[in-house]
């Protein structure tokens, strides 16, 4: 190998480092709920090797393995569990032991500041995500429309007005995608 080849690979790889460590870096704590779905987790920062994940039942510490990545093992389940930061808002769960199965995507609800929905906003929404909820269940010809418009409650429950609008904007585009002609729940969705 020519030193010259050496080194462009040698500046790729500090680079690809530079970049997971900036990912690493730009990880916004707060509420993050599983992408296309209802359930949330709250991820904190613990310390610079430390993430914490909470989820209703339980709180896991989950150790830095490399920048971007965290792992925690359960004794209860004999399960190795991972989140790798994408970037500010976005992280991923993951089985590190389980490289086949797909990774799930997480997003940023809600990091805790000001500006968030008001008492009242917050009950009509979490309403509004129960009802949509139980038609995920109840109409499964349009469970992807259910599942974008519970969504949005949610975001809406616990989120600034404009994280809430800019999460319902992505939901209207992929339902347009899917050929939907009008809103399924205007209350949340706007076309």
């Amino acid at each position: 190998m020519s030193l010259k080849r050496a080194a462009a690979q040698l500046v790729l790889a500090s680079a690809a480092l530079l970049s997971l460590a900036a990912h690493a870096q730009s990880f916004t704590a707060g509420t993050y709920m599983l992408q296309g779905g209802s359930y949330t987790i709250q991820i904190e920062r613990q310390s610079d090797s430390e993430l914490v994940v909470v989820e209703p039942n339980k709180r896991s510490v989950y150790a830095r393995k490399s920048p971007g990545v965290y792992t925690f093992y359960n004794p209860n389940t004999s399960t190795l569990y991972g989140i790798r930061v994408i970037d500010a808002t976005t992280v991923e769960a993951f089985k590190p032991e389980r490289p086949d199965a797909a990774p799930s995507r997480l997003v940023l609800m809600s990091s805790g500041s000001t500006g968030g929905a008001s008492a009242a906003d917050t009950d009509k929404y979490e309403k509004l995500a129960e009802k949509y909820s139980a038609l995920i269940e109840s109409d499964p010809a349009n469970v992807q429309s259910w599942v974008a418009c519970s969504g949005v409650a949610l975001k809406r429950a616990n989120s600034t007005k404009a994280e809430a609008d800019a999460y319902a904007t992505q939901m209207a585009s992929m339902l347009k995608q899917m050929d939907a002609a009008s809103s399924p729940c205007p209350e949340v969705i706007a076309f």
